[in-house]
């Protein structure tokens, strides 16, 4: 038995970690094969391809909406880097 079992997981080689809209992407495939599965002549099949499209829309959602936010956060930061004389975050217009 390991005595420190996260200490060990931690130290597994990890790849690079994906991005947003690496997860996008994924998750978009995810919700076209479950809407996919809608149509099969399984109903219990059908009742989980509902509960994953109703999860994964929600899901969906908060990661389309995390990277409009990061698209802005970015022009905002090169619209400050430019040295526009408008004011700066956390140093008020005077």
């Amino acid at each position: 038995m390991n005595p420190n079992p996260t200490k060990a997981r931690r130290s597994k080689k990890r790849g690079k970690p994906g991005t947003l809209e690496d997860a996008r992407a994924l998750l978009w495939r995810a919700l076209k094969r479950a809407g996919e599965l809608l149509e099969t002549e399984d109903p219990d099949l059908s009742l989980k391809a509902i509960h994953a499209i109703s999860q994964g829309a929600g899901s969906y959602a908060r990661l389309v909406t995390a990277g409009e936010l990061e698209a802005r956060l970015v022009e905002l930061e090169a619209r400050l880097g430019e040295g526009d004389g408008g004011p700066r975050l956390g140093q008020g217009a005077a």
